[in-house]
């Protein structure tokens, strides 16, 4: 069975330090993984992480880290996953929109994204859906979920686009996939026209007037599901990290934990 076997914690949103503790701890507990927590200047410090980790059945280790992205992407060549904040624009404390989309080019493995506190629930990665397009992307992601989706008690993986579209002819062949790593998945294909993942737009007319974001949350929703597993999409312009729209979107107004693999 695949595992974890290192997890960082960016404590970059104090507003929920507890909440993300909690979380990675829950990721790592089973998988007998070691935590990390990075305290960044404008998060919790270590001394207040350690208070909290007081009453810790296992040890976690606490460290202080300079501000930027560049401290967190080098860390990440170290590490099998990092947990962090949602950004959100509210909120000065949590990483920004430019944060996350460096990192998630830079990072050298997966990044799940906490919710909000008010969003986020006690469970994680018991009943899972996986985001699946075909791509390169998606099926990165795919292999650096294995850790959790093998741990899972339900799999769901959906396709958005045509039935004759790329997502939904090699939708099977995802779930092969799993099956060969003891996951078995439930699949279906959510019919709305020919998606463009990368830039959020729908190239035929709709059946749902909705975007695939907003789709996904749905049937995360409707699914029960306390994990969303996806791949994230990026380019360059002007030497700037710019996010796909179906990757923003999710970004902005996730409300569930979101693995994120570039």
């Amino acid at each position: 069975m695949n595992a974890y076997r290192s997890i960082a914690l960016y404590t970059g949103a104090a507003t929920q330090i507890a909440k993300l503790l909690a979380l990675a701890r829950a990721v790592a507990t089973p998988q007998d993984a070691e935590l990390e927590v990075l305290c960044p200047p404008d998060g919790v410090d270590c001394d207040a992480v350690r208070h909290m980790l007081e009453d810790a059945d296992a040890p976690v280790a606490c460290e202080a880290v300079e501000q930027g992205v560049a401290p967190l992407v080098e860390r990440s060549r170290g590490v099998d996953l990092v947990v962090l904040s949602q950004p959100y624009f509210e909120s000065s404390q949590a990483p920004a929109m430019h944060f996350a989309s460096q990192l998630l080019v830079g990072a050298s493995c997966p990044l799940l994204f906490v919710p909000r506190p008010s969003e986020l629930g006690r469970r994680c990665a018991t009943r899972v859906l996986v985001a699946w397009d075909g791509g390169r992307q998606s099926a990165r992601a795919l292999r650096d979920a294995l850790p959790l989706l093998q741990r899972a008690q339900s799999v769901f993986i959906h396709a958005y686009g045509e039935r004759r579209g790329a997502a939904a002819q090699t939708l099977p062949q995802a779930c092969e996939q799993l099956r060969r790593h003891g996951v078995p998945a439930y699949h279906a294909v959510q019919r709305m026209g020919d998606v463009d993942y990368a830039h959020n737009r729908t190239m035929t007319p709709t059946l749902l007037d909705a975007s695939v974001g907003e789709l996904l949350l749905s049937d995360a929703v409707d699914l029960a599901a306390d994990l969303l597993v996806m791949g994230a999409y990026g380019h360059s312009r002007a030497q700037e990290w710019v996010l796909g729209g179906v990757t923003r979107s999710l970004l902005s107004s996730m409300t569930l934990p979101v693995l994120m693999s570039h």
